[in-house]
Order: C-alpha cells, then sequence, then structure tokens
C-alpha cells in the first residue's frame, strides 16, 4: 500500500536547501562572486526560517512533534534497525535528529554569514571581532556540510537494509510503501506555502543586490602585488 507522506511543500524545501546550500558553499571560495555567495546564503536561511515554522504548525510527518527524538526511540531504533518489526512513516530517530542538527546549524550559518557581511561593510557595530565571525560562519558551514553528508549515508543505508519501504522515492513523489494514514495540507498550510517558495526568493534578490565595500579586497591586493614586485 501507497501512503503519501511528504507533501509538496516539504519537498520543494528539501530540495532547494540543497542545491541553494551547495552552490553557497562553492561560491565561498570566490570573492569575485561573493554576491551570489550571500544571497544563497540568504536564500538559504530564509527557507530554514519558514520550515523551523512548518514544524510547528505543519501537517504530520513534517511538524515536529512527529519526529521520534527521545533516548528511548534511539535506543529501540539501534536494536531493531536491521529486522522489520519497526518502520517508521515519517522521520526515524536518528534522522529526526540530524534533520533537526542540519536546521539549527543551518540558520546559525546564515546568520554568522550576515553578522560577517554586517561587520565587514560597517552596518551594524556590535563589537565582535571581524575574524572570529569569519572562522565561526566557516566552521558552521564544513558542519552543515558534514550533517548533510550523514543524512545521504543514512538514506543510501535505509534504501539498503529497507529499500521496500522506498524512503529514497518518497523524496521525490512524497509516497512510501507503508499502511498508514496519508498527509494532507490544510488551507492555511497551502497559503503559507506559497509565501515560502515566493519570500526565499526576494530575500535572494534582495541580498544580491547589497552594497560591498571592497576597500579591504583592494588593500590585500594592493600588498600582495607590493610583496611579489619585490
Amino acid at each position: 500500500m501507497r501512503t503519501y507522506i511528504w507533501t509538496l511543500p516539504t519537498r520543494i524545501f528539501h530540495w532547494f536547501l540543497a542545491v541553494g546550500f551547495a552552490v553557497a558553499y562553492i561560491l565561498g571560495d570566490f570573492d569575485n562572486l561573493r554576491n551570489l555567495h550571500f544571497a544563497f546564503g540568504a536564500f538559504v536561511g530564509t527557507l530554514i526560517v519558514f520550515r523551523l515554522l512548518f514544524g510547528l504548525f505543519g501537517p504530520k510527518y513534517s511538524n515536529f512533534k512527529d519526529f521520534p527524538i527521545g533516548l528511548k526511540n534511539q535506543k529501540e531504533f539501534i536494536k531493531t534497525y536491521f529486522s522489520k518489526a519497526k518502520t517508521y512513516a515519517g522521520h526515524n530517530p536518528a534522522a529526526s535528529v540530524i534533520a533537526l542538527f542540519i536546521l539549527l546549524v543551518g540558520i546559525l550559518c546564515s546568520i554568522s554569514g550576515y553578522l560577517l557581511y554586517a561587520t565587514e561593510n560597517n552596518v551594524l557595530s556590535m563589537g565582535i571581532n571581524e575574524e572570529f565571525l569569519e572562522e565561526s560562519h566557516e566552521v558552521m558551514a564544513n558542519l552543515f556540510l558534514a550533517l548533510v553528508s550523514i543524512h545521504i549515508l543514512g538514506v543510501l543505508a535505509d534504501t539498503l537494509f529497507h529499500g521496500k519501504t522506498g524512503t529514497l522515492q518518497s523524496i521525490f513523489t512524497g509516497f512510501k510503501n507503508i499502511e498508514t494514514k496519508n498527509t494532507r495540507l490544510n488551507g492555511f498550510h497551502k497559503i503559507f506555502s506559497l509565501l515560502w517558495l515566493i519570500i526565499p526568493f526576494i530575500i535572494f534578490y534582495l541580498a544580491y543586490e547589497l552594497q560591498i565595500n571592497t576597500k579591504g579586497n583592494e588593500v590585500e591586493n594592493n600588498e600582495y602585488y607590493k610583496h611579489d614586485d619585490d
């Protein structure tokens, strides 16, 4: 029996987040593409804010109340992982913890990125060392990447040992091969989801248009060429 587990907004968020973070992470190494890096970082942060809200009042399986994160659930999951005694309609206990950490680290990464931009460009004066913000942002980005890697390994393991459930396919179709209650979106969910798919792109555009102070980079480049000539 096929059951509808992941609604369209949740699935779109999943893939937007994956693409947004991947591009932002790659662009972080290119100073001449800093506007795009900021834009994708802001895009990811806004997506996550909406996902956090959706987790509070969204439909079953996407709602945080459905996440079996308790220690008892974790122990049971480990003990029964290689058996067919227990199946999970939504996130399994381990995946629930990883998903929450991804959201937490993702939002911290976006916030640290904005604070770094604001400090570099004199938008805010918070008395935080610029080098500290830069290192914090880099740590958060790498931690985010590590968590995503664990998530991917978890999906692959689930496909290997519990392939009949159709977890991998559900990321695309929304359906799992289990017998349980279908999830549904009410009117409020639909309106919220529409905003969820529009506002991040507005924030992306606004972040791309941010003014960047290039004086620091010019000084660094001049110093580099000066030493190079010597």
